[in-house]
């Protein structure tokens, strides 16, 4: 009995219940016109009305449990891989439509209205929906100073409606309070509430560069683990971790060209960082399914074609 008729047997059950792709049924199809003793196993196979494997010793029922458990670890790596992908691309998107888009300062933006009972609230446009207030004290002057910006997103702008955006600043009366707002887009800070003291000082808030610095790293990994590949390629133990760890960087990189593209400059750095690693992951676990897929995809192909 050849090997391709041992290959052939493994996959009759599955055959005969309709359970193998077209590429396999044409194949064995093929097989059997030209091999009586397979075809004579189908026949038997096919003719049977209930398959008790007890009722017939001569029966081995191995290779059929081997096959079945292939195939569902086949289709369970199938339907992690495309879960896993559209769950990346799905969050490759809301990072993007929820990318802030900040507002330029202008007269009709906000509203600063100075409350008796000690506080000072803002009130923005209603294009407005989402801001952030950054607080730092100057003990040279003794002055508590807010760093203010405002910004809407394309999500926000379709897909949600948050109301009109107010924000409260607490006043103690007792030290002396300033308030900016940031533009985001290289131009000076306002002075918006507080004594006129060094505002030609007002500063420009720049944008956080660290999206550089990971990018940077994640290439450099992957530099560093290409050669160690090749320099220990007869090592197998170590290549099977290398070649775990190869796909993160390449994940990381992409994950940051898909959601930023080559912008690295961030006013938003913890947002942006954390989607960045979301997507990354979601990447990493979809090369990893992938690669198994299509070893597995391989080795299948080898044996019909031994």
């Amino acid at each position: 009995m050849s090997d391709k008729c041992n290959l052939i047997k493994d996959i009759l059950p599955l055959y005969v219940e309709d359970m193998v792709s077209s590429d396999t049924r044409e194949f064995v199809s093929e097989h059997l016109q030209y091999c009586a003793e397979c075809h004579a196993e189908f026949e038997r196979m096919r003719k049977a009305t209930k398959f008790i494997p007890d009722a017939d010793p001569d029966i081995d029922i191995v290779p059929l449990k081997r096959v079945k458990r292939d195939l569902f670890i086949k289709r369970l790596q199938t339907i992690c891989f495309t879960a896993i992908l559209a769950c990346a691309i799905a969050t490759i998107i809301f990072g993007i439509l929820t990318s802030p888009k900040f507002f330029p300062y202008s007269d009709n933006l906000l509203n600063v209205i100075d409350v008796p009972d000690g506080s000072v609230i803002i009130t923005f446009d209603s294009e407005v929906t989402g801001y952030s207030c950054n607080e730092v004290f100057d003990n040279e002057t003794e002055t508590a100073i807010y760093r203010i910006n405002a910004w809407t997103t394309t999500w926000d702008l379709h897909l949600s409606n948050r109301g009109k955006q107010n924000m409260v600043i607490p006043f103690d009366r007792e030290t002396e309070i300033q308030i900016f707002y940031a533009q985001n887009d290289g131009s000076e800070d306002v002075l918006i509430y507080g004594p006129n003291q060094n505002t030609e000082e007002n500063g420009v808030t720049l944008p956080r560069l660290i999206l550089m610095p990971y990018f940077l790293l994640a290439f450099l990994a992957l530099v560093v683990l290409a050669i160690l590949r090749m320099l220990l390629r007869n090592k197998q133990a170590i290549i099977v971790w290398i070649d775990r760890a190869i796909p993160f960087p390449i994940s990381y990189m992409a994950a940051q060209l898909c959601t930023k593209g080559f912008n690295f400059t961030t006013y938003s750095s913890q947002r942006d960082f954390c989607i960045i690693i979301l997507v990354a992951m979601l990447l990493y676990f979809t090369m990893l399914t992938g690669k198994s897929l299509y070893k597995a995809k391989l080795n299948t192909s080898k044996g019909i074609e031994e």
